[in-house]
């Protein structure tokens, strides 16, 4: 009987900062591309000359034309990196153990531990590997341009599996009992960072196997994904003798059992703006209608009120978040109390799973329905803007620079699961894996696999 094979995960010939050369990797580490402001680019490029960023996101000249851009200057600092022996190559296939270390206010230490490895590429009709976020195609053909041009893979998208047996995570501690090749401190975030390599063939296919059975959830990278399966498709036209194993057919993955303990999907926060709301008691009236509500007055503390809302918050039942306004004396804590009203107001054929999920709440009844923003202007950000620490968002309220934060609680990954096995997208800014996986720790150089 033929066995089923749901996912091929495989260790491959990676390219890797070489110490003898670097003698502090973690200078050369980055955030991946797509978190990392202009402000963080110039900061990067700074820090060493041979930081990753000239890589990943190398900067726009105003010169540039089609025979010089950041494309082709990635492809050419690649070249000379590897020529230099800045950059090495495995002399054979390899599996690299990663693990984050890292503190929540409130929760103490946590760690997540995975593995990178390359996995065969599936259009999502497989239900192989799942998505839960639609893609935007400006960020797509920027990443299309940068992996044609240098043939390589730079980072590592975040996958996710369900191994309630552990499987996977007994190999990885049993190689993790050794010191790291990479023990990197990543300030300002106070992320520690290690790295080891799993070059044991036996243990190799210990994990390989337990893959074959398993699904895999993309937490973080759906971008990075629809690259590759775009590259593959137009690697097969122009190659069409090629193997189905090419090197193109598969993605490189930063892979982590969902039973993880330290496995974190924070909130990300709304913040209002452009309103020009002067009263807000008629929206208040109108949220009144789906939501209870309560009130905590500021009074004479306001860091207190301020505490003891952001606890109500966290201590509720589902679909309970907060709403803090501009130059207003209460918190308001809202909870969905007519789940009939909103399904019948929303018209909508998602499961309850998808409609129930905090920011759908949050974006009809609120956004929508009681403060007028169109899905239109939601997409465009026309009167949003996004941040993940609530204390962050709050500052900007009381500054005036926001008109109100919204503040959510987290989604559970299984919340993510369910969403996804059903084909339904979440909307945008829906979850926020943490901490980022740095980049720059293993590449796939799609020329070397052989």
């Amino acid at each position: 009987m033929e066995k089923n094979i749901i996912n091929q995960v495989k260790p491959f010939k990676a390219l890797h900062y070489n110490p003898e050369k670097i003698s502090n990797i973690g200078d050369c580490l980055t955030q991946p591309y797509d978190v990392i402001s202009p402000e963080a680019q110039e900061k990067y490029y700074e820090k060493s000359p041979y930081n990753f960023i000239r890589l990943i996101l190398g900067k726009i000249m105003e010169e540039d034309d089609e025979k010089s851009n950041r494309y082709t200057r990635a492809k050419a600092v690649l070249e000379e990196w590897r020529s230099q022996n800045i950059l090495k190559l495995t002399d054979s296939t390899c599996f690299w153990i990663y693990e984050q270390e890292f503190s929540l206010p409130g929760e103490g230490l946590r760690k997540v531990k995975g593995f990178i490895g390359r996995v065969k590429l599936h259009d999502y009709d497989e239900m192989k590997i799942l998505r839960h976020e639609k893609v935007l195609k400006g960020p797509l053909q920027d990443r299309i341009d940068l992996t044609k041009s240098t043939n390589c893979q730079f980072e590592y998208i975040w996958g996710v599996y369900q191994d309630k047996e552990f499987t996977i995570d007994q190999v990885l501690e049993k190689c993790t009992e050794k010191e790291p090749l990479i023990d990197y401190l990543e300030k300002p975030f106070m992320v520690r960072h290690k790295l080891w390599k799993l070059s044991d063939q036996k243990l190799c296919r210990i994990v390989e196997e337990r893959m074959e059975a398993l699904k895999i959830y993309i937490a973080d990278g759906h971008h990075r994904y629809a690259t590759m399966l775009q590259i593959s498709e137009d690697y097969r036209k122009a190659n069409p003798h090629a193997s189905c194993d090419a090197p193109w057919e598969y993605i490189l993955m930063f892979l982590v059992n969902s039973e993880h303990e330290g496995l974190t999907v924070l909130p990300t926060h709304r913040m209002l703006h452009s309103l020009n709301i002067e009263n807000w008691e008629p929206v208040i009236k109108k949220l009144e209608k789906y939501f209870s509500i309560i009130k905590i007055a500021y009074g004479n503390n306001r860091e207190a009120a301020q505490q003891e809302w952001l606890t109500s918050l966290c201590e509720g039942s589902p679909s309970t978040f907060g709403l803090a306004l501009k130059n207003h004396p209460h918190f308001y804590a809202l909870k969905l109390k007519d789940y009939e009203a909103y399904d019948k107001l929303l018209k909508s054929s998602h499961s309850k799973d998808w409609k129930m999920l905090e920011v759908n709440v949050v974006n009809y009844l609120v956004l929508q329905e009681a403060l007028g923003i169109s899905e239109e202007q939601l997409a465009q950000n026309t009167n949003v803007k996004y941040v993940i620490d609530e204390k962050e968002g709050l500052n900007q309220v009381y500054s005036g620079a926001m008109e109100a934060l919204v503040v959510l609680n987290r989604t559970s990954f299984q919340d993510v699961i369910n969403v996804s096995n059903r084909k339904e997208m979440m909307p945008r800014k829906s979850t926020y894996f943490y901490p980022k996986p740095v980049s720059g720790l293993a590449m796939y150089p799609m020329d070397s696999q052989e």
